[in-house]
């Protein structure tokens, strides 16, 4: 038995005419008639009464049309999730992304992907650069959103736009009301930073402005998220280097200036594994870009 015989049964059962269902289905009424027999031989049952003058469903019948609706809408469905998973519209798809990038890029992605892709379960996790790879590769993410990642092997890396740098000074800062300031201006300050074994890369970028700028500096305060950081440098314990993005994190008693030295700046970048073939994290990945480039148009 095959999906085609259940649909002439059906189409019989609705004409109740064999000419009629033949013309619908778009096959010679001789064929139909006899797939139908031979259906019928199979179940060992009839499904119509025929006579010269009409066609009738016989009990047996009415219930095998029933059954055989009920399969070929599942059938129907099967096709449709079938055609939208290849086309990237359901399953689910997996995002890691650093805090930063929650701030600014984050909300414009979900945002997008719950209008355009709503039968597709974006989960999220927050997760460092470093963890990212990990993830990445393990195949525990699909798309990775990061900062200042450079290419590897097994992973495809490429920028989604560079910020510049900000110095979180605290309310009794002398530089507070500068619009820019150089980090050599910043040498008698201490830094509160994010952990160097979590965030290598920001950790190292504000050691190599620091030296760029001709001192050493002095970290005091260590903070696993912005919002740590950022009340640290509240309560006059240092200053802190961090990405534009973080502005809209209004901390009262904070004062952002821009850092105006030739490297200050960080990337938002975004991975994905090498050879990926599968269609929600490639649309992922691209409704990815396509948030972070409407941010940078906006700011």
């Amino acid at each position: 038995m095959e999906l085609r015989h259940l649909r002439y049964v059906v189409a019989v059962a609705e004409e109740l005419h064999f000419g009629r269902a033949a013309e619908r289905l778009r096959v010679a009424q001789p064929s139909l008639s006899r797939q139908v027999r031979q259906l019928e031989h199979d179940l060992g049952v009839e499904l119509f009464d025929r006579t010269s003058r009409r066609v009738e469903l016989t009990p047996a019948g009415i219930a095998f049309v029933h059954a055989a609706r009920r399969t070929l809408h599942a059938a129907d469905e099967s096709r449709t999730a079938a055609r939208q998973a290849a086309d990237g519209v359901t399953g689910t798809a997996s995002l890691g992304f650093v805090a930063s990038a929650a701030v600014d890029v984050l909300p414009r992605l979900v945002a997008d992907h719950r209008l355009t892709r709503p039968l597709v379960r974006l989960s999220l996790h927050e997760m460092t650069t470093e963890e990212q790879i990990a993830a990445l590769l393990d195949g525990d993410i699909d798309v990775g959103i990061g900062r200042d990642l450079e290419p590897r092997s097994g992973l495809s890396v490429s920028a989604l736009h560079r910020e510049p740098l900000l110095a979180a000074l605290p309310h009794d800062h002398r530089l507070r009301h500068r619009r820019r300031v150089t980090m050599r201006e910043l040498a008698d300050s201490p830094f509160v930073t994010l952990p160097r074994d979590r965030v290598p890369r920001a950790w190292d970028r504000t050691w190599t402005l620091c030296r760029a700028a001709g001192f050493s500096p002095s970290f005091s305060q260590e903070a696993n998220q912005f919002v740590t950081l950022l009340a640290l440098v509240a309560a006059g314990l240092g200053i802190a280097i961090v990405p534009s993005s973080v502005r809209p994190l209004r901390h009262h008693g904070v004062h952002y200036v821009r850092v105006n030295d030739r490297d200050a700046w960080t990337e938002i970048t975004i991975a994905i594994r090498d050879e990926e073939m599968h269609p929600t994290a490639l649309d992922l990945h691209r409704m990815s870009h396509d948030a972070a480039q409407q941010g940078a148009r906006s700011t």
